[in-house]
């Protein structure tokens, strides 16, 4: 009977373990799939959010950040070195490595490493960041998440160590055993069962009192309860789980599993039955209860539309997903076709993507779309997508952004550019701005234009691909990169280039520093007027200038010749004449007085003339040129060629007009006055005369007005030089010349001269 007892308890044992074996691995694997889904979820929600600012040091953290490393979110200043201090010691090195390995570029930052909270109680965590930089490939800033995986490891080593009790509890037939006879209440415990409390072999007694005596309070009347029911029913198999007390006073929980023995005599009083302590699995199921109601929240609460799609059809979606497309409550949207969420002309590209997604072909995907509310109003999103399983089918994970906003603001740029583009294109100036390599990084219409080439090809090359004197390149180069080093403006008045067609441009440029962030200069702006026409009228004004210096030292010589030679000639015939008068006298009276008469008549005429020769050679042009003012010369000549005529001379001068002509324009006008003042004087036979100098709006104008005969209309034409040397002047000069007559009523000649401030005296040293 014994053996035939035995051999049952050892078959019983067997079904059970096989059982139990079969449950963990099924457990063990659901376990495992939960993970990996919860991993997956995690990843894409970006729990804890970080971004390092390098310079300062200064970090910027997400709420779930601040718990994580036990913090009141805002509690207190995240830092760099506030980060460092929570590294557990003996993950300090490494996680300094893996930070200094991700700015230096040689690896992605992903490491995972245990952190000390103010509470002692250390937490795992896993990290990953990117790292940003500024154009010249220096990190600026690091950004990232940081997921609390403390429970899964926690989790993951329950499992390792529950899963190493079972082996050996399998090996050694270490599961609880109990045998209760229920006849005579007797009940017996194996040294296994007494283990899984803390207890050795001889510390509790075998009897059904120790244990309903160790059960918990909260589960003792349902224990029991269940347990007497089924005595009673004798149906079906007892499995039940409740706590018992273990040894060190904390409560463990166990699943009992029995049946009834039949005996050799078909009685049925023995329970015989297995303990398996299922704590380790509670408190891991807790735990993913946790991550999971984690998770939710997160996914319900995320700014993201989040969707699920299996065969074909939304099987999940959270509030903000429904909001998207325009539902109240995510279930007015579930069991819908994907098809109909995307606008029609996605069809073909959603089909497309979901294929490679669900194929393997890649593992994520994103693209920009546009869905459809459920009104059909479309919406464009951003979408990311992923692979994963859903309860145990191929599925697509979904977060949906709704990018209106961000698409209006694009535009809204784009416009804005495309207003600047047309401003800078619309200026004649040169504007441009260079990186420190000398190369275009903008240019307008007007750059584009003198190389012979177009914005878009500019950009990108160098001032050295279009122009072919390099002396001229490495000028302009050097300047900017005076710019960029020193951050000062330069001004170059004067700067030299070639264009496309080998014409010379001269340029006056200002370049200026364009400083970034950290206040370093990465690129030069820079704006040129083109100058050209402005130097070829300077080069003409500079020789009229030479000219105008040669004709003035060429009078200046014949005045000599005219002082040395005629001069000197006519005051010799004078001293001559002045030499007969003592001989005329020895002649009879009547002639001699006759002779005398006419002697006296020549020498006078001959005095006029040497008068005239004198004004001539004392030069009143030399006057103006050595810097005397134009009205005081006009004057002066009025004065000498009307001062010993019988004609009433008037003169009108405006002083502030003269400010307004240059050295060139008055000594014109003076000899055009010479002129018109000597023909009014010998032919007009006027008695009255007036010279006016006067400014208008726009110009000065003078006149010379007599009261005489006039001038014969028909013979005007075949008069003199006088009046074709006056017209001739005035041309030279830019200004009008005209020549108003009647007979017998008087002359009056004009000459209006544009008014130019750049003329003006007064502007020669500004």
């Amino acid at each position: 009977m014994n053996s035939i007892r035995d051999l049952s308890i050892v078959d019983l044992l067997r079904k059970q373990v096989v059982e139990l074996s079969r449950e963990l691995v099924e457990r063990d694997s659901m376990l495992h799939e939960q993970t990996r889904h919860l991993r997956v979820a995690q990843a894409l929600a970006h729990l804890g959010s970080w971004e390092w600012e390098i310079e300062s040091g200064n970090v910027r953290c997400s709420k779930e950040l601040y718990r994580i490393f036990g913090c009141e979110p805002g509690s207190c200043h995240m830092t760099f070195d506030f980060f460092v201090s929570a590294v557990l010691p003996q993950d300090h090195d490494r996680v300094m490595l893996s930070i200094n390995n991700a700015l230096a570029g040689k690896a992605p930052y992903d490491v995972e490493y245990r952190i000390v909270p103010p509470d002692g109680d250390v937490r795992t965590v896993h990290c990953c960041g990117e790292v940003l930089r500024d154009d010249y490939g220096k990190p600026c800033r690091m950004s990232g998440s940081v997921l609390d995986v403390t429970e899964r490891i926690r989790a993951d080593g329950t499992l390792r160590s529950s899963q190493e009790k079972l082996q050996q509890a399998l090996q050694a037939s270490g599961i609880g055993l109990w045998d209760w006879n229920i006849d005579t209440n007797v009940m017996v415990f194996s040294e296994g069962w007494k283990r899984q409390l803390g207890y050795e072999k001889t510390e509790l007694e075998d009897s059904f009192k120790t244990w309903e005596r160790l059960l918990h309070p909260d589960d003792h009347d349902r224990a029991i309860k269940y347990l007497e029911d089924y005595v009673r029913e004798h149906q079906g198999e007892y499995r039940q789980e409740f706590r018992l007390r273990h040894k060190d006073e904390t409560y463990r929980w166990i699943e009992a599993r029995a049946s009834f023995m039949t005996e050799a005599d078909g009685r049925r009083t023995r329970l015989l039955g297995s303990h398996t302590d299922l704590t380790d699995r509670k408190r891991m199921e807790e735990a993913l209860r946790q991550g999971e109601d984690r998770y939710r929240t997160l996914v319900e609460l995320s700014p993201c539309g989040v969707f699920v799609f299996c065969e074909g059809r939304t099987v999940y979606a959270n509030h903000r997903g429904a909001i998207l497309l325009g539902a109240s409550d995510p279930r007015e949207i579930l069991d819908r076709p994907l098809l109909n969420v995307v606008h029609p002309d996605y069809y073909q590209a959603v089909q497309d993507s979901m294929n490679r997604l669900l194929t393997g072909n890649v593992s994520a995907h994103s693209a920009e779309r546009i869905y459809l509310k459920n009104d059909g109003t479309p919406v464009p999103v951003q979408v990311e997508s992923a692979r994963f399983t859903w309860n145990g089918k191929p599925a697509i994970l979904g977060l949906v952004s709704d990018v209106t906003d961000r698409n209006r603001a694009e535009d809204e740029l784009r416009r804005s550019h495309l207003f600047l583009r047309q401003v800078i294109d619309s200026d004649p100036n040169f504007i441009f701005a260079k990186d420190r390599e000398g190369r275009f990084t903008m240019v307008n219409k007007a750059v584009a234009d003198c190389y012979g080439s177009t914005v878009e090809t500019l950009i990108g090359q160098s001032e050295a691909d279009f122009n072919p004197n390099e002396d001229e390149v490495e000028f302009s180069h050097q300047k900017e990169l005076q710019v960029l080093n020193s951050l000062q403006e330069s001004r170059v008045e004067a700067e030299k280039i070639t264009d496309w067609s080998g014409e010379v441009r001269w340029l006056q440029t200002v370049r200026r520093p364009i400083v970034n962030e950290q206040g370093s200069a990465h690129m030069v702006l820079g704006t040129a007027t083109d100058i050209t026409e402005r130097r070829q009228m300077e080069e003409v004004l500079l020789q009229r200038e030479r000219h105008l210096s040669a004709v003035l030292q060429e009078r200046e010589r014949i005045s000599q010749d005219l002082h040395d030679d005629i001069l000197q000639s006519l005051y010799a015939v004078g001293l001559g004449l002045e030499a007969c008068k003592p001989l005329i006298r020895q002649q009879p009276e009547q002639v001699s007085e006759q002779v005398m008469a006419a002697l006296d008549q020549s020498i006078e005429r001959l005095n006029h003339v040497m008068g005239e020769v004198r004004n001539f050679i004392v030069g009143l042009e030399s006057q103006l040129v050595q810097g005397g003012d134009f009205p005081t010369a006009l004057r002066t000549i009025v004065q000498m060629m009307c001062g010993s005529s019988s004609v009433n001379c008037r003169v009108r001068i405006d002083d502030a007009a003269g400010n307004h002509i240059s050295t060139e324009q008055a000594l014109h006008m003076i000899n055009i006055v010479r002129e018109g003042l000597s023909n009014a004087l010998r032919h007009s036979q006027a008695t009255r005369l007036t010279v006016s100098f006067r400014q208008s709006i726009g110009s000065v104008y003078l006149t010379i007005t007599d009261n005489g005969i006039g001038l014969d209309p028909c013979g005007a034409h075949r008069a003199g030089h006088g009046l074709k040397n006056m017209a001739s002047r005035a041309q030279q000069i830019g200004g009008l010349f005209a020549i108003r007559s009647e007979p017998n009523k008087g002359t009056r000649i004009l000459l209006d001269i544009p008014m130019d401030v750049d003329n003006d005296p007064t502007n020669a040293n500004t």
